[in-house]
């Protein structure tokens, strides 16, 4: 008896067409999927860092501020209390403040005649031209305060606060395009407390609006999604008669 021989054909391992496309089209969602957290994660930090650079910014001044008016001078002369401009949170306009001080002895100049001192915080534009906002410091001793306030001419001390009075005036804060003092309680003269206001926004965003300030719509949406205020209560020290030439 013949006996047929069967050839038995091994199956060959492999992929076929439809595999590997399916194979390709998962492994680019996942490397889509990834690439998109890693994006998100990215934008997560920058968010993060450019709201502590605003944070720090409005922080240091903050504190600079409060130490001057808790030695501020009070008296019934409303040259050592001066509140200029009207603000509006939504305009965000700003306020000029500036007030007489007395230093505790480790903060005092020993070369200056009598421990009266002008300050002043008001927001100008950055002396480089960019454009950016920023708070500036404005101090004065010695002399100079002395005699002015002898003269009844704090209101004209006031007038030298300037960016480009290196002499007088400090950067205090970058980035600062809003600043609000408001007296407390409401419409006394003088108040008792203060509350301040800084209105901040990174440095990215604010050249962006710096840039175009006519791009109205694009400088909203940087303010809506940038912007953030940071708001202290500030008493003031007791009223009182300050004699000439203190």
């Amino acid at each position: 008896m013949r006996h047929r021989k069967t050839s038995r054909h091994r199956y060959c391992g492999g992929f076929t067409l439809l595999e590997v496309l399916l194979a390709s089209a998962i492994l680019a969602v996942l490397v889509i999927f990834l690439l998109c957290m890693g994006n998100g994660a990215v934008r997560l930090w920058r968010d993060g860092e450019q709201r502590r650079e605003s944070l720090r910014e409005a922080r240091a001044g903050l504190q600079i501020l409060a130490e001057d008016l808790h030695s501020a001078v009070i008296t019934t002369n409303p040259a050592s209390l001066l509140l200029e401009g009207k603000s509006n949170g939504s305009d965000l306009e700003s306020d000029r403040l500036f007030f007489l001080v007395s230093h505790p002895c480790d903060r005092r100049n020993s070369n200056s005649k009598g421990d009266l001192c002008a300050t002043g915080y008001f927001l100008a534009k950055d002396s480089d031209g960019n454009g950016c906002r920023n708070l500036y410091r404005y101090h004065a001793s010695g002399e100079q305060v002395s005699a002015a306030f002898e003269q009844d001419e704090i209101f004209a001390l006031y007038s030298h606060a300037s960016p480009t009075n290196e002499a007088t005036t400090e950067l205090l804060a970058r980035n600062i395009i809003g600043f609000e003092a408001k007296g407390l309680p409401e419409h006394s003269n003088p108040p008792t407390a203060l509350k301040i206001t800084l209105s901040a926004i990174n440095g990215t965003a604010e050249r962006l609006i710096a840039s175009e300030p006519g791009a109205t719509q694009r400088n909203q949406h940087l303010l809506r999604k940038h912007l953030q205020q940071y708001s202290t209560i500030i008493h003031l020290p007791p009223l009182r008669e300050l004699p000439p030439g203190s």
